[in-house]
């Protein structure tokens, strides 16, 4: 599926500005480390207070970074988008890539079950001991996130297919 639609778009008008504008790639390079800093450093303050290794306050102190946290997303989306349409080829067929979206799509499900299931139980203005599925819904996300800096970090390096 990913090769059809690299195929759709290799070559097409994005493409070809991504590829031929010369300062272009390492800018989104420069951006996308911006975003995937905001993105990871703001989970690992949300994730270590959920699994309860950061105790200093509430639980709700450390979600006031979720904003970050989003935006760095946002911007790691906006720009890996842009890096798949620059060169669609290799990353179709990049086995750390396609490991890297599924656990990119995970991640989005392990917060969503969180968001909607677990937090509205929590009562954010309790400090007291942290529910054993809050504990495995952080060690699960900080787990996701950091493999899939590791995959994208490996990209280059791992097989095309």
């Amino acid at each position: 599926m990913l090769q059809i639609i690299a195929e759709g778009i290799f070559g097409s008008a994005l493409n070809q500005w991504i590829v031929g504008t010369y300062w272009l790639w390492p800018l989104l390079e420069i951006i996308h480390f911006i975003g995937l800093s905001l993105l990871i450093g703001g989970l690992v303050v949300v994730d270590l207070s959920l699994v309860g290794v950061l105790r200093g306050g509430s639980w709700a102190e450390s979600h006031r970074l979720l904003p970050v946290v989003v935006a760095g997303f946002f911007l790691n989306l906006i720009t890996g988008v842009l890096f798949f349409v620059g060169d669609p080829m290799r990353y179709s067929v990049n086995i750390a890539f396609q490991i890297k979206m599924v656990l990119i799509l995970l991640a989005g499900l392990n917060a969503g079950y969180y968001h909607q299931r677990l937090m509205p139980m929590l009562g954010f203005n309790e400090i007291g001991p942290i529910p054993i599925n809050v504990r495995v819904i952080g060690v699960i996300s900080l787990s996701i996130w950091f493999t899939v800096l590791a995959l994208g970090r490996l990209i280059p390096y791992l097989g095309t297919g």
